[in-house]
């Protein structure tokens, strides 16, 4: 058992607003650059790389995200979770084992998703027709490895509560492991290959991508533990069992939920990877790429709402935590449909600026994701909510059945269709998708979830 004296930390409602305003700056702040960033760096690629080889990229990029995920086991979620969660409650020596179990249990995982990489490399190069993921393979597997470590680590700080180094440093909440310090460095090394060559092969590319995970997970760790240091003591040794048993239990059906909704994610660019030609890869990864544009205020909004949801709701303070929550759908449900009216009604031009004239072909595609994208949004965090209560099954089963739907979908309409028949599974199946568990969120925990502006009103009289 913990230490007598250790107390919850309960937040006012003023107090819990100005971390949610400074957390978001922070996040706010750090998807900006990694937006921008992910723009320049995309015009970069495709300057650098032929067309076919920027399809090959697209590939390799959406299986090391798979293959960190697979590696992870799920331990992002559930460290984010227990830590906050542990903090919340004042147990802070229960906080320090999770840390230490997730951290031994992600470098396992680690290492075992590299080396199924380097099994698999072969094979895969031979089903998506790409020789390259197979004269790369240590290259990827690196670059998954790292991922894995670098993800891990910054779900720890948000659990921490830690937002600004999360959003520094990376984190997989959002579905990918980058930070603002790893793109950085990336856009840097490729901007100089641009101004010194003019060129570059895919090999050159993906070494610089996994010297820059690599620096940032350096510092990652020494960072982390500098601030564990600083946690109270308290705990005993006995309570590693339990917690090594729950970070399990709350792992795995993480681990299912996120490998589904990768795939359902990622399988349209694998299909037509496996059906389709690399130049079609390419343009098609282009316009997905400037999805982003429209759930870019989501993804900052579940970047600082983990740590908020498992600690008012381990608190039992039910109404705040709904009302905070529609609160922040609502401030991110306005941005995002401006964004998604501008990728309506630009898409063409936009492509082209960005990637070139010879991407404007995704238009279309851009076009309707972006309405899909935008339902995500407007339905709001449901599934965090799930995931952060404690009903991470619930999620997994949704998700499962709906992704199922969707891939067998896509799979029917891309030889006839090609893009535009993987583009209307896609879209089909993610608004179904989020309906069900925004109802499920509701059902699970007794909160909805979507845009409230009423409840914005609310928060903005109350931290003011």
């Amino acid at each position: 058992m913990e230490a007598a004296g250790t107390e919850p930390r309960r937040l006012s409602p003023g107090l819990l607003g100005r971390r949610l305003l400074s957390g978001g700056v922070w996040v706010l702040g750090g998807k900006v650059f990694i937006a921008a960033s992910g723009l320049l760096s995309g015009a970069l690629l495709a300057r650098l790389l032929s067309p076919r080889e920027l399809g090959a990229y697209f590939l390799v990029y959406s299986l090391v995200l798979f293959g960190s995920m697979l590696g992870s086991l799920g331990l992002q979620g559930a460290a984010t979770r227990l830590v906050a969660q542990s903090l919340g409650l004042g147990l802070y020596g229960r906080a320090r084992f999770v840390v230490r179990v997730a951290l031994a249990l992600g470098t396992l995982g680690a290492l075992a998703a590299a080396a199924t990489y380097l099994s698999l490399g072969g094979t895969l190069a031979g089903l998506f027709h790409t020789p390259a993921l197979a004269a790369s393979a240590g290259l990827v597997a690196g670059w998954i490895a790292v991922s894995v470590v670098q993800g891990l680590l910054g779900e720890i700080f948000r659990g921490l509560n830690e937002v600004r180094l999360a959003t520094l440093l990376g984190g997989q909440v959002t579905g990918t492991v980058t930070g603002v310090l790893t793109v950085g460095l990336l856009v840097a090394g490729l901007g100089l290959l641009w101004l010194l060559r003019g060129e570059a092969d895919l090999a050159t590319v993906l070494a610089l991508a996994v010297c820059a995970g690599a620096s940032t997970t350096l510092v990652s760790g020494w960072l982390l533990g500098r601030r564990m240091a600083r946690l109270p003591e308290g705990g005993a040794g006995r309570e590693l069992p339990p917690v090594f048993g729950e970070v399990v239990a709350t792992a795995w059906p993480l681990l299912v939920t996120n490998l589904v909704l990768f795939t359902l994610r990622n399988g349209d660019l694998w299909l037509l990877g496996a059906f389709a030609s690399r130049e079609e890869v390419a343009v098609y990864g282009a316009a997905t790429r400037l999805i982003s544009m429209v759930t870019m205020p989501l993804i900052v909004a579940n970047a600082i709402l983990p740590p908020v949801i498992a600690g008012l709701y381990a608190q039992g303070r039910r109404e705040e935590l709904e009302r905070t929550v529609r609160a922040t759908s609502a401030m991110t449900g306005l941005p995002a449909l401006l964004a998604s009216a501008a990728c309506v009604l630009f898409a063409a031009p936009i492509l082209g600026l960005v990637y070139g004239d010879y991407y404007r072909a995704g238009a279309l595609a851009l076009a309707v994701l972006s309405v899909g994208q935008l339902v995500s949004v407007w339905t709001g965090s449901c599934g965090l909510a799930l995931q952060m209560t404690g009903h991470q099954r619930t999620m997994m089963a949704v998700s499962l059945a709906t992704g199922a739907a969707t891939l067998a979908a896509m799979f029917v309409l891309v030889v006839p269709y090609g893009i535009a028949g993987v583009v209307a599974a896609r879209v089909a199946g993610l608004v179904l998708q989020n309906l069900l568990l925004w109802l499920a969120a509701r059902y699970r925990t007794g909160m909805w979830t979507h845009a409230g502006f009423g409840a914005l009103l609310r928060s903005v009289r109350g931290t003011g």
